[in-house]
């Protein structure tokens, strides 16, 4: 008896965690009307794209349900009618829901059950398209008075009030509805409100006053151990502003941003891996010279002591590899020596050049590019050799002597030319990262690379004003 009473209470728990395990997943019927018999998606967004999570088999009645484990991630979601047809809906707090609409028009003829969370979801999206629709309206109204300064000052008038009652809308959904996923995305998109701008003590204005409050709030609403702000479109352009506008441009306060923002992240594993991933991406292939450096100190703290464990072995040595490589060659390194062969089958040695500026040039005779960058050198070289006591060290790929000096006579190029596979000194390639041709490097007198990877009509203004700031006192 006490046995049989044993199991029935076994059955009875398994029963309940069964149902509970049931109640903690997701169930989600859609019903698109004018829709039937196809396939349709379901896709969430990440960073700056989406991604197909799950395919759905819509019946001859519109219907088609989506199921998802409890452990699903939280964030906003998208139903794929066609690549031009599709609607949002979000997935927090509500398990158990259903969504109801038009092929044609989803969003405006949406019939949400069971969900607060997107019935507050879509009155925001309805207030905020009301709105700007009558920016729209005022806008174009503006025009047949642009003449008229008192009427455009009551459209002007009418669209900041629009405004403040949109920033009131969202805000009182951020007060009534806290633990809403709407009220989430509307903090993380919130911009900072840049007060009145204070007097110095000379009685100026102080001129910097707005970028330093709007930088340093940039962030308030952002929580940066929540990885909801990764499945939604807003954090990846906020955070690209960010380092692209508001952080100082130069490697080593980008340097200090990296790491703040990587430590902020660190509690949430998802937040941690994707600014990792942001920075590491965003760095690699820099936009700007000479910021491969942030690249190389990201590997060399996080990848190369074994904090990116996720990443495979093979990919996180190839990363490192890449930054070891990299390394030599960042601004302010001296630059690795080479030793060749010139026409003469004479060895040359960079580092003994004398020159305050020595232009390194990795070329071949048969590259069209070579072809027109050579002659703008050629014209700075001529014109410019003496004022600034400059050099050109030229390395050719080719290995045929005959096309190599018939191409440089051709090119009526005076100065040094050397054969890179004539050398001393190791595999050029592999010194300085060269994968194709034309690359141009500048070293001042103590040959240090001052910039790299220039195009060679730019070599003369970057010459000029590096000049012009050594000057300065």
């Amino acid at each position: 008896m006490l046995k049989l009473k044993m199991a029935i209470l076994l059955l009875l728990l398994f029963t309940l965690v069964q149902q509970v395990a049931g109640q903690s997943g997701y169930n989600i019927k859609f019903r698109i009307n004018g829709l039937k018999d196809t396939t349709c998606f379901i896709a969430y967004y990440y960073s700056s794209g989406t991604y197909i999570e799950d395919t759905l088999q819509v019946d001859g009645a519109g219907r088609c349900t989506y199921k998802a484990p409890a452990d699903l991630p939280k964030g906003l979601y998208v139903f794929v009618i066609t690549d031009k047809i599709f609607f949002d809906f979000v997935i927090n707090n509500d398990h158990k829901f259903s969504l109801e609409t038009t092929k044609d028009d989803p969003v405006n003829h949406m019939i949400i059950k069971d969900s607060p969370e997107n019935e507050l979801f879509y009155k925001y999206l309805h207030y905020n398209r009301e709105k700007f629709d009558q920016i729209q309206d005022l806008d174009r109204r503006s025009k047949f008075v642009a003449d008229q300064k008192d009427s455009l000052k009551l459209y002007s008038d009418e669209v900041n009030k629009i405004n403040k009652d949109l920033i009131a809308f969202k805000l009182g959904i951020v007060d009534k509805y806290p633990d809403s996923f709407t009220a989430f995305m509307i903090n993380a998109m919130r911009e900072p409100e840049v007060p009145e701008i204070p007097l110095l003590s000379n009685g100026r204005p102080d001129s910097t006053f707005g970028y330093r409050y709007y930088k340093s709030h940039y962030w308030d609403g952002s929580d940066f151990t929540d990885d909801r702000l990764l499945r939604t479109p807003v954090f990846h352009n906020k955070l690209k502003k960010y380092f692209d506008n508001l952080v100082v441009q130069n490697p080593d306060s980008v340097i200090r941003e990296v790491d703040a923002m990587i430590e902020r992240s660190r509690p949430n594993e998802e937040m941690f891996k994707y600014m990792i991933w942001f920075t590491t991406y965003k760095y690699e292939n820099p936009e700007f010279m000479g910021f491969d450096k942030v690249f190389v100190h990201i590997v060399d703290k996080y990848y190369i002591t074994g904090q990116t464990p996720w990443i495979s072995k093979t990919v996180n040595e190839n990363i490192i590899k890449k930054a070891n490589k990299i390394r030599p060659l960042l601004i302010g390194q001296v630059a690795p020596n080479m030793i060749m062969q010139d026409t003469n089958l004479q060895l040359v040695s960079m580092h003994n050049i004398s020159a305050d500026y020595l232009i390194i040039l990795f070329w071949d005779p048969d590259c069209g590019h070579c072809e027109k960058e050579i002659p703008h050198l050629k014209v700075f070289y001529d014109q410019n050799k003496e004022k600034y006591k400059l050099e050109i060290f030229t390395v050719c790929s080719d290995t045929s002597l005959v096309k190599w000096k018939n191409a440089i006579k051709k090119r009526q190029m005076n100065w040094i030319n050397v054969d890179g596979p004539r050398t001393l000194t190791g595999d050029y390639h592999e010194q300085y990262d060269i994968i194709s041709n034309p690359v141009i490097y500048i070293l001042n007198q103590r040959k240090e690379i001052i910039a790299k990877r220039l195009p060679a009509e730019k070599v003369g203004t970057f010459i000029e004003n590096y000049s012009k700031l050594l000057r300065k006192p």
